[in-house]
């Protein structure tokens, strides 16, 4: 069984999901209005890959609308991407999202690890990776930017010696940028053109619509041709189309979001480093990545959801351990609630 963040139990009203990453600000109002009108219509069928949708978000990024593919939610492109090339051997980036190697071990790949070192906090080192695309050759190298669960970020300055060696080997950079948009930094859309790039993107996270699935990829026309020739039609359903540009468009709710979150972020990072016998990893997105010194993180985890405080436990990615537990940034006060019962249960 997969598993990943969000709390489905009894209660699901009463507790605390600090277990997944979506913005805790709730649906955009402007998102809600519009579907509701957009229900009359559900009679129809959605456009079969989702042309209007793509023609927004190639205006908002800047890039032709043949550049991208859209997704039933990002998930659905790694799996895509993966059945798509079939590669013989895949590089990845650990600890990290686990679906990549299940996509891809799906597709008949060969998978192997690079791991970042907690000691290095988690950073990708560029010469080590390098070196091990020498020795590997591999088709694909797969990254997350910013990484879940880490939350670290790899600079472009950073990636381009990485990319001019899978240039070297004709491999392909498969990049998941699906929290980029709660960061300042750049993205890889730039290099598109010059290396082979798939950019994954999802936005879920920041205009909070996991329910809407709605994910897309970014890159050149010959990967985007190829993907979609193994692709189903009208994955995308009509609500998530239609929600594109209202989201695209909805820039007071997004400055709300990136004002609200910094202050926030900030806030609970402080307050978590004031705990004892915890390590809290610095974040470049709206989650944390933190070392138990003292106790496990299902015991943790029992202890806060007795308090009605669901957290992900980290023990199922690899390179990770039971002694690591990854929080998201919510509201002030359920912030303050969970720093006060991790306090108790530690000082205990």
């Amino acid at each position: 069984m997969n598993k990943h963040g969000g709390y489905y139990g009894d209660n699901h009203e009463e507790v605390m999901d600090f277990s997944v990453n979506i913005n805790p600000l709730g649906v955009p109002e402007k998102l809600i209005e519009a579907l509701k009108k957009e229900l009359e219509k559900m009679a129809r069928y959605p456009e079969i890959d989702g042309a209007t949708g793509k023609e927004a978000l190639g205006q908002y990024l800047g890039v032709k609308s043949e550049k991208l593919i859209l997704g039933n939610g990002a998930t659905e492109l790694i799996y895509l991407f993966a059945r798509s090339l079939r590669p013989k051997k895949v590089l990845i980036v650990k600890p990290t999202f686990t679906e990549y190697s299940k996509a891809f071990r799906l597709s008949g790949s060969s998978i192997y690890n690079y791991y970042t070192d907690e000691e290095k906090d988690f950073t990708v080192q560029t010469e080590e990776l390098i070196s091990e695309i020498d020795s590997i050759k591999p088709e694909v190298l797969v990254i997350c930017n910013p990484n879940n669960p880490t939350g670290v970020f790899t600079d472009i300055d950073r990636l381009v010696p990485i990319l001019h060696k899978l240039a070297e080997i004709n491999a392909y950079l498969f990049i998941d940028e699906s929290f980029i948009d709660f960061t300042n930094k750049a993205s890889c859309i730039s290099l598109i053109e010059k290396y082979n790039i798939f950019i994954l993107r999802s936005m879920t996270k920041i205009f909070a619509v996991p329910g809407l699935r709605l994910g897309y990829g970014i890159g050149k026309e010959d990967i985007i041709l190829k993907l979609n020739q193994m692709k189903e039609p009208w994955t995308i359903n009509s609500l998530a189309l239609s929600g594109i540009p209202v989201l695209l468009e909805d820039r007071g709710y997004f400055n709300m979001t990136r004002s609200w979150y910094l202050e926030e972020k900030q806030f609970l990072y402080n307050e978590l480093k004031k705990i004892p016998y915890i390590k809290v990893i610095e974040s470049e997105t709206n989650f944390f990545l933190i070392k138990l010194l003292k106790c496990n993180a299902n015991s943790l985890k029992e202890y806060l959801l007795d308090k009605k405080i669901y957290i992900r436990s980290c023990d199922d990615f690899q390179g990770l351990s039971d002694k690591y537990i990854r929080i998201a940034v919510r509201t002030r006060e359920e912030n303050c609630k969970i720093i006060s019962e991790i306090r108790q249960f530690i000082e205990d």
